[in-house]
């Protein structure tokens, strides 16, 4: 395995199942050399998976202190997945950015696109009486406003609504409104020079077998000279880096020479793939 860092992963601050210790010290046992906890953002609404705007400091505050103790050969980064749907300014304060689409924004409290598919084929049906293309487009849409947050570094699971789709059929990602959608929203990002995270969460939760971004919008970013780096949304220690190495391979075969990894002075580095 050539990356070394990996930066979305979550922890009990929000639906995570370990502390930001285990997460981190499970990413050092495996070689890396950082690796950022990602906090979900609180959100407008009440729910069971981000924490309120009052875990915010304290968040930070706990990663500051495992920084220091990390510090002499582990770098420690303190992280935030940002939702569209969240206060843009809960982003200060933070080491880097993530911005995802989670939500449809259909009603008060807004459905989740990978909850369940099970309610993920409710919402399709009762709000967009039946008609999946049209459910994508309004997914797509909201992806736009991850394009025009300046403080947005990567774009999060960039097809996320698929991540049922391999064992429950709910999108058709060939038909030609499907396509369009998901395209208008890729160029946003291309030319916003937002960093794609080749994300592995599903995997490590059974549901998919390959990572987002599909391997067309991959080859697409390739094509266009996008910069990409992988990422395991984790939840459990156990999954820091599920299917890295078939990344990389991945990658490779679609035309990528380098990944991407945040430096300490905060900018973007190229990772030869060459083995």
């Amino acid at each position: 395995m050539i990356t070394k860092q990996n930066l979305h992963m979550h922890s009990v601050w929000d639906d995570g199942h370990d502390t930001c210790l285990d997460m981190l010290e499970a990413c050092r046992a495996i070689g890396f050399t950082s690796a950022g906890v990602s906090l979900h953002s609180p959100m407008p609404f009440t729910n069971d998976w981000a924490p309120g705007a009052d875990g915010v400091q304290p968040y930070i505050r706990e990663l500051a202190g495992l920084k220091g103790r990390f510090q002499k050969d582990f770098r420690v980064l303190a992280g935030i997945e940002w939702d569209v749907l969240s206060d843009p300014a809960l982003m200060d304060g933070f080491d880097y950015v993530i911005g995802s689409v989670h939500h449809l924004p259909v009603k008060d409290v807004p459905p989740s696109v990978d909850n369940t598919p099970e309610e993920l084929r409710q919402t399709v049906n009762e709000h967009f009486g039946g008609d999946a293309d049209a459910a994508a487009a309004c997914y797509f849409r909201e992806l736009l406003k991850v394009a025009a947050e300046p403080r947005v570094q990567i774009c999060g699971h960039f097809d996320l609504l698929l991540k049922f789709n391999e064992q429950q059929r709910i999108f058709n990602p060939e038909s030609c409104a499907y396509q369009v959608a998901a395209k208008t929203a890729l160029d946003a990002l291309l030319d916003a020079g937002k960093v794609f995270e080749i994300n592995t969460g599903a995997i490590s939760r059974g549901w998919r077998s390959v990572p987002y971004p599909e391997r067309r919008w991959l080859t697409e970013i390739a094509k266009r000279g996008g910069q990409v780096l992988l990422a395991s949304d984790a939840h459990r220690a156990a999954h820091v880096a599920t299917f890295f190495e078939e990344s990389e391979m991945l990658l490779r075969s679609l035309g990528f020479d380098h990944v991407v990894e945040l430096a300490a002075d905060g900018t973007f580095v190229p990772v030869s793939l060459s083995v």
